[in-house]
């Protein structure tokens, strides 16, 4: 069976409403695109945590040399700068294996341009 890998990385936002909803176009147009061009990225998925004022994001590599790759970019300066242009905390950077899952055949396209409502 083949096997997925993840990185997760987190960072606490800005507690100013207005800063947070501006910083997620950024996500969606820049940050997105930026993880999706590494290789054996398939999918990424960012969450945010009102409870303690952290975002986290979910990146899905094909193989663990990809995942290798793709953890050196979460300790580069190019991840810090974006998160200090976002008014971000960086607080973890994990590696992961993939055990379980599935995913629905007909899952509706979800439109994250429209923001968190």
């Amino acid at each position: 069976m083949k096997k997925l890998y993840a990185r997760l990385l987190k960072a606490s936002y800005p507690a100013d409403p207005e800063l947070l909803a501006a910083s997620l176009p950024i996500i969606q147009g820049e940050v997105v695109p930026y993880a999706m061009s590494d290789p054996g990225a398939r999918q990424i998925f960012f969450f945010l945590d009102e409870q303690d004022g952290t975002m986290f994001s979910i990146t899905l590599y094909d193989t663990e040399k990809d995942l290798e790759h793709a953890m050196r970019d979460a300790d580069s300066e190019h991840r810090y700068s974006t998160l200090a242009r976002l008014g971000y905390t960086p607080v973890d950077a994990r590696a992961l294996e993939v055990v379980a899952g599935e995913v629905a055949g007909d899952v509706a396209e979800v439109d994250f341009t429209q923001g968190n409502s």
